[in-house]
């Protein structure tokens, strides 16, 4: 369990997007799940290696963080994590060869664990956080910054994008603050021209690329921070709205994640009323009976009425799934249901003991070890996971070049926005299908 600022940088998706998120949560316990507190190790890994100077590798083997109270016994520092680690550390070293060719004259310094306190700058006491990475190039007894980064490291696989990244927004004014604040609060007006450039950093070993930044104005950083401060104001409403969306799957309100919250449920049953109300049905029919038509004559359905149907989709699964566990909470509790029980699920077949007392066995019955253990090619990710140590960088890349090529998806069915498709259908309406295009009358040179 960690200290988190009432609006943190990091969960900052939710409540900008959803002001109520904040008053739902507030009755749930902030416990850090396993693949987040092993994440944890790596950060620590990441702190000790920027604090002491050393590399990832030489910690290997080593115990960190004992006593830490999400995993009071430490993290083993084994050889994968290092990698993903020392990823993060060549890359900062990197920055300080580019920084210094660019600011010649200038002096840098790199934080690791640093406080970002992007609230005070409006006013609040409860909108901080702590960054992982914050590297500052300046010139001595000169007023602001000439570049500031700030990096976050995720150790995840979850795909985290860098544009518009709200987070790192909160860390760049955070950290921009003592430069660009006013008075001896450090509020409005900022003076955004002290600071000369900007950047915001994901470095994920985990996902390919695994580093990806967006460069910036200060000025525009703040744009984007001044329009969060005003989400953030909004989470202080009583009766602040709940809003369903994307980021509800971070939300620990989520009744997907054992909350309670039921605005996604209620969102999508007013979508499926709208949808009632709206549907074009010809003749004046009833929205059964075309219901009636999906089942028994789907062809009859105008490409609008489908459309509008696919649309409800979600809506409509969302809806009967909370049957389904209002279903089974009743069941669970000894009530009856008319045609529903619970019954186990479709059994499967596990070893009884250890791996070691398994092959035991089987050697015992005279079987050969690739009988025991079927050899299996390693996949193209599982290649480029592999450490340093097996395979350098400059390695893959050539077996990547020589042996791997890209496989095209099947095509599949997928929904799109139909202000983008109207705009492509406009972009290309004056352009003639091949079948229409005349053919040249006279044999085309090249010479």
């Amino acid at each position: 369990m960690t200290d988190h600022a009432g609006l943190s940088p990091s969960g900052s998706s939710i409540w900008s997007n959803c002001a109520g998120s904040v008053r739902e949560q507030a009755s749930y316990p902030d416990i850090s799940g396993d693949a987040a507190i092993d994440g944890t190790g790596s950060h620590l890994l990441l702190e000790l290696c920027i604090n002491e100077g050393r590399t990832a590798a030489s910690f290997i083997g080593e115990v960190i963080g004992v006593g830490d109270i999400d995993k009071p016994n430490g993290w083993s520092v084994d050889e994968e994590r290092a990698d993903r680690v020392q990823m993060c550390l060549n890359y900062i070293d990197r920055r300080f060869e580019e920084l210094k060719e660019q600011f010649p004259n200038a002096q840098f310094n790199v934080n690791a664990e640093q406080k970002a306190d992007v609230g005070t700058l409006f006013g609040r006491d409860d909108w901080w956080g702590t960054c992982d990475v914050t590297i500052t190039a300046f010139e001595t007894n000169k007023v602001g910054l000439l570049f500031l980064e700030v990096i976050d490291y995720k150790d995840g696989r979850g795909w985290v994008a860098e544009k518009d990244n709200s987070q790192l927004q909160s860390y760049l004014a955070g950290q921009m603050r003592p430069y660009i604040g006013s008075g001896p609060e450090l509020v409005r007006p900022f003076k955004t021209d002290r600071i000369g450039g900007c950047r915001m950093t994901i470095v994920q070993p985990k996902t390919n690329p695994p580093i990806r930044y967006q460069d910036a104005s200060a000025a525009d950083v703040m744009a984007k921070v001044e329009v969060l401060s005003i989400a953030a104001y909004a989470t202080d409403e009583e009766d602040a709205p709940l809003t369903a969306g994307k980021h509800c799957q971070w939300c620990k309100a989520n009744p997907k994640r054992g909350g309670h919250c039921t605005a996604a449920a209620e969102q999508s049953l007013e979508v499926v009323k709208s949808m009632s109300n709206d549907l074009v049905i010809e003749n004046g029919g009833s929205l059964f009976e075309v219901l009636t038509k999906m089942v028994t004559d789907i062809k009859s359905l105008t490409n609008e009425q489908l459309a509008q149907f696919a649309d409800a989709k979600d809506p409509m699964i969302t809806a009967f799934e909370k049957i389904e566990e209002e279903i089974q909470h009743r069941l669970e509790y000894g009530q009856k249901v008319s045609g529903y029980e619970m019954a186990p699920a479709r059994s499967s077949y596990v070893w009884n003991g250890t791996q070691e007392e398994i092959v035991k066995a089987l050697k015992g019955r005279r079987l050969k070890l690739e009988d025991i253990f079927p050899p299996k090619l390693i996949s193209p990710s599982q290649m480029k996971k592999l450490p340093a140590s097996k395979l350098t960088p400059e390695q893959k890349k050539r077996l990547e070049k020589d042996f791997i090529s890209e496989k095209v998806g099947k095509l599949t069915l997928k929904k799109v926005s139909r202000k983008e498709q109207e705009s492509a259908e406009m972009m290309f309406a004056g352009v003639k299908p091949v079948a229409e295009v005349a053919a040249p009358t006279e044999e085309i040179s090249f010479f």
